[in-house]
């Protein structure tokens, strides 16, 4: 019997050693070492995580909730370290997004969406 769970660990492993993983990597320090990018990204981050908890609980986010979460997007374009850092999140997210389809092949044969 196969041990799946062997095989998804061995990707985990491997997904270390791309290049999109360790542009993400690379990126990250370097927000990591600007304060203030790293400020703002950690604003932008409680700002999502406030949308995301009232649209979880079936509310509208409040549009002040709003216009903060895209004054601090704007924010953002001003940091280059934080504009790598997204199109790095981008990259891995791609990277993701192929291995999921392979993964899920099996199941989409099923209904016949191949």
């Amino acid at each position: 019997m196969i041990n799946i769970y062997d095989n998804v660990n061995a990707v985990a492993t491997d997904l270390r050693e791309t290049a999109q993983y360790k542009t993400l990597r690379d990126a990250v320090e370097a927000l990591n070492g600007n304060a203030e990018a790293k400020a703002v990204f950690q604003r932008f981050q409680q700002a999502q995580m406030e949308i995301n908890q009232s649209m979880q609980a079936g509310q509208e986010p409040a549009p002040e909730q709003v216009g903060a979460w895209q004054e601090i997007a704007g924010e953002m374009d001003k940091h280059d370290a934080l504009k790598t850092m997204m199109e790095a999140e981008q990259a891995v997210n791609q990277l993701l997004m192929e291995i999921n389809n392979i993964i899920t092949k099996p199941i989409a044969e099923l209904y016949g969406q191949d």
